[in-house]
């Protein structure tokens, strides 16, 4: 029987490149850079794809989207024939995922986008059948690792905000689609990593080698072209030097603006709250702005400048549909 297909998703920063990386490292599975087609694409999932030529169109717009450049797919699509109906709009979302796993040489193929953590009603009326694998990790450590990228929040306060909708929107679909959902705990994948995997992969239904755990000796070539420097410390491998962070790397100000904000969810999976005093008096709309205006600048920075407008209308229409 063929294995169901995965998603790995989470909170920004919560090591699901990591993750990745490891189950990449199956011999069964090929998971390459994010995809974000599911949602790009969503609008297009009730068309009527009646004619071949119509699901030829839909294929080729999946295949050039700019995520999917970035896979190195040689030509175009497989324009097969006879793909109309109801499995049209499947088949033509799987194409390039088809692809990347037969470029690699594995018989299957997973999918790590951690944005679907809010989108996983949508990924299982294309997937019915996938598996989601939910990675949570401390939201105050994921907050000081969002507050380093460009593509992260402007304070601490929205990435509070940030976390716990992804954490909720975790419990949401672990409580509706029950087995099909695993949450794991970043901070028990990097203190014990090898039961976890395994349990991952049993999960999944791919072989577990140990050579997997060697990330080191794959980041390099698996990650996304310019974002190596966000994930430097993949090439050290597995392990708990990034735990806790937040005790020493927030201020008790951010540690209490962090759990005004997400404390319910934090000791929800097992964090723990120390008393951080009160937050500081200021209104949610001064973070607010605060955050928009250091948004409105990354967005610049690396949507307009370092990617050069690739993604704009995506990452637009990406905003006003969660709004």
């Amino acid at each position: 029987m063929t294995p169901p297909p995965f998603f790995i998703v989470g909170c920004d920063r919560s090591g699901t490149t990591m993750l990745r990386l490891i189950l990449d490292g199956s011999p069964d599975v090929a998971i390459p850079t994010e995809s974000m087609i599911l949602v790009d694409f969503a609008g297009r999932a009730g068309d009527a794809l009646a004619t071949d030529e119509e699901f030829a169109s839909l294929a080729g717009a999946v295949w050039r989207h700019p995520k999917v450049r970035e896979w190195g797919l040689a030509g175009g699509p497989p324009l097969r024939q006879g793909r109309t109906g109801p499995a049209a709009y499947r088949a033509a979302i799987e194409s390039p995922f088809l692809a990347y796993a037969e470029l690699h040489g594995k018989p299957h193929w997973g999918d790590k986008t951690p944005y679907y953590v809010g989108e996983l009603d949508q990924v299982k009326r294309v997937f019915p059948e996938a598996r989601i694998v939910n990675l949570v990790r401390d939201g105050r450590d994921v907050a000081l690792s969002l507050l380093r990228v460009p593509f992260g929040p402007g304070n601490v306060w929205a990435a509070a905000r940030q976390w716990r909708a992804a954490v909720d929107a975790g419990d949401t679909a672990s409580a509706r689609y029950g087995e099909d959902v695993l949450t794991i705990r970043y901070e028990d994948l990097v203190s014990d990593p090898e039961p976890v995997v395994r349990r991952v992969c049993e999960f999944c239904e791919i072989a577990y080698r140990p050579q997997m755990l060697a990330i080191e000796n794959a980041a390099a070539g698996r990650l996304a072209a310019g974002q190596e420097g966000w994930f430097a410390e993949l090439y050290a491998g597995i392990g708990t030097r990034s735990v806790g962070k937040w005790r020493t790397g927030m201020t008790r100000s951010q540690q209490a603006v962090f759990a005004a904000g997400a404390s319910e969810a934090l000791r929800r999976h097992g964090y723990d709250v120390p008393d951080a005093g009160r937050p500081p008096a200021v209104p949610a709309a001064a973070y607010a702005a605060h955050n928009w205006t250091i948004k409105v600048w990354n967005f610049a920075r690396l949507h307009v400048w370092q990617e050069r407008g690739r993604e704009v209308p995506h990452v637009i229409r990406r905003r006003l549909q969660r709004r």
